[in-house]
């Protein structure tokens, strides 16, 4: 199995489902981003397909698009997406 935070986030807009250990490797790979949020330079950026499929703004991240996944799917008590759009704002990765 190949796990690939893009091609996870594009399988889940196209069908609405992922398998614990792939929603595991997310949540693995947004702890990362969050954790390493001052040494980001830069955050990639998503196709509009998959923004829109995720109601998020075009031009938004990769990761803010594998937040909103893992809100969709593991909702948590505080919002993983506005977790990440803070820290983005924060260090000026907008």
């Amino acid at each position: 199995m190949n796990l690939e935070l893009t091609g996870l986030v594009e399988d889940f807009v196209a069908t609405k489902l992922l398998s614990k250990v792939e929603l595991d490797f997310l949540e693995a790979e947004l702890w990362e981003t969050l954790q390493h949020i001052g040494e980001i330079t830069s955050l990639s950026i998503a196709p509009d397909e998959i923004t829109q499929g995720l109601n998020l703004q075009s031009g938004s991240s990769w990761q803010l698009c594998c937040a909103t996944v893992l809100d969709t799917v593991r909702p948590a008590k505080d919002s993983r997406t506005e977790q990440l759009r803070k820290l983005s704002e924060k260090f000026s990765l907008n």
